[in-house]
Formats: C-alpha cells, structure tokens, sequence
C-alpha cells in the first residue's frame, strides 16, 4: 500500500479557520492556556493549537502500559500447551514484538487517534498517518478472520459457552465455582495464559490476581478454537484507551507505525527495551 502524504508545518505564525498553528518561540499565544503551548517543542510535534492543547489538557500525564513480550528462546523450549494455542492463532509475531518506544510520541499519537471503519488516523510531528486493514495486517501480522471480540460473549458463541463451565474448564480441583475468579485458582498452564492475555495481548495496569468475565470468555475462546478477529480487538482496545485517564497500550505497536511512516525519531527520549518486560522463566516460575 503506498504511504500516505506525509504534511510538514511550514512557518509557525500560519493561522487556519479550524485552529491555530502551534506557536513558535518569540509568538505568544492569544490565550496562553499551558507555558507548553508557546514553546518550541510543541511547534514541532503539533500543526494546530488545539491539538496541542488537546495532548495537554487529556494526554500528557497519561500512564504507559510496560511493552511486555514474550521470550520465544524460553517458550520454545517448553512444552506448555498456552504457547501452541498462541501459534496456532497465529498470535507469536505479535507477542514477540521487542522494540523501544517513544513515551512522548506515545501520548501525541493516541491524543491525535481517530479510529473509523477500521482505519486508523494520527499525526505526529505534522505527518499523517493513515492505516487501513490491509496495511495494519502487514505491519502486525495480526488475523482478521473470526468473532468481533469486544469483551462480551460474541453472537456466534452465545449457544456454546457457559460461564460455569469455562470456570471448570480453566480452574484447578480446589478451586470454587462461584464468586471471584482469582488467578491461583487456575491450572498451571491456564495462569501462564491469562497473563499473557493481561501483559501482551489486553493489557491493563490493575487487577491482574483476578480474572475478569472477559478473561475468562476468551481462555475459552482459545482452549476451544474459537477464531478471533484480533486486528478489530487490537484496534478497539486502542480506541477504548482515549476515555478519560485511561492508561496507555501498546507503545512497541506505535514505534511500527511512527517508524512505518518514517516520523523523525533520531532526537526523540526514548525507553529501552528492559528484561523486566519480558515474560519467561522468571514470570513462570513465579507462578509456583
């Protein structure tokens, strides 16, 4: 798919009847709403005022979720039958996606996200980013064939599953069959598969010892051979992120895409790939 256009800011003082332009440095903004707003840092990563003031106001104290991923020399090496579900979706390139990310960019990019019809809008630094189903596929290898997963029971499981029954299916023989689902009532393996799912596959930053009913719903999806259309659920977890102060997702799934459409990234703070977030030996054995 050929890229699209790629919009670089031409002079600062530039007014538009939608917004203004970001401020440079000797302009002083007409109603000065944040000391960012006139700096020169904020003329660069914005073509408009009120995007600016959009990142400010709604994204720039947002939490990033850890880009964890999956160690595939250790997971390779086991027999763990989570790690041949998770091929057999077709789901290994997307866990084992180690790269950097650009915290800044991070945020600048969901505060510029619109999702519509499964495409994908940002722009960082002034350059659009548009990413259709076909270019989101080549770049993270995610399927797009099954249910449209949105946390509840999909339509075309509603005849076949049974929250009881799922619990029984995943929980271990000490385990109670009603109230909350803590993780240590799972099996060994099913523990190593629901964390995954809340670390890589749908992240969240809180109560990670419970299994959630969506959890649960799609431990059954897998250990049944239901089909997932994960683009649409990547995606739909990407849109769920703009609600207020929600936490931020996927930050190594934004370095493909601001690398993809060649955002200026050589002067950009960035944090490292860490050993902390790789999910292993170490995670594994913590589980007893």
């Amino acid at each position: 798919m050929a890229e699209s256009s790629k919009k670089r800011k031409g002079s600062s003082s530039t007014t538009a009847v939608a917004g203004h332009r970001c401020h440079g440095p000797s302009e002083a903004p007409t109603t000065p709403i944040h000391p960012s707003l006139s700096s020169p840092r904020s003329s660069t990563l914005f073509s408009f005022d009120d995007q600016c003031l959009r990142y400010l106001s709604q994204f720039s104290s947002r939490i990033i979720l850890d880009p964890k991923y999956l160690d595939i020399d250790f997971f390779n090496d086991e027999t763990f039958d989570c790690y041949q579900v998770f091929q057999n979706s077709s789901l290994v390139d997307f866990m084992s996606l180690k790269l950097p990310y650009y915290p800044e960019l991070v945020k600048v990019f969901y505060s510029n996200l619109k999702i519509q019809d499964g495409i994908i809008s940002s722009e960082v630094h002034g350059i659009s980013m548009i990413i259709d189903q076909s270019l989101f596929f080549s770049l993270t290898k995610l399927p797009s064939q099954g249910a449209p997963f949105k946390g509840t029971i999909a339509d075309d499981w509603k005849f076949d599953y049974s929250s009881h029954d799922a619990r029984r299916m995943v929980c271990n023989d000490q385990a109670e069959m009603t109230g909350r689902l803590l993780v240590g009532s799972l099996t060994f393996d099913n523990r190593i598969m629901h964390y995954i799912i809340v670390r890589i596959l749908l992240p969240r930053s809180s109560n990670l010892a419970q299994a959630s009913e969506e959890d649960l719903i799609l431990m059954w999806a897998f250990l049944t051979g239901r089909q997932i259309d994960w683009a649409h659920l990547v995606r739909y977890r990407m849109h769920k992120a703009l609600r207020a102060n929600a936490p931020l997702p996927y930050p190594q799934l934004v370095n493909l895409f601001l690398r993809h459409f060649q955002i200026p990234l050589d002067d950009e703070p960035f944090v490292q790939v860490k050993r902390s977030f790789a999910i292993g030996v170490g995670a594994v054995t913590s589980f007893g």
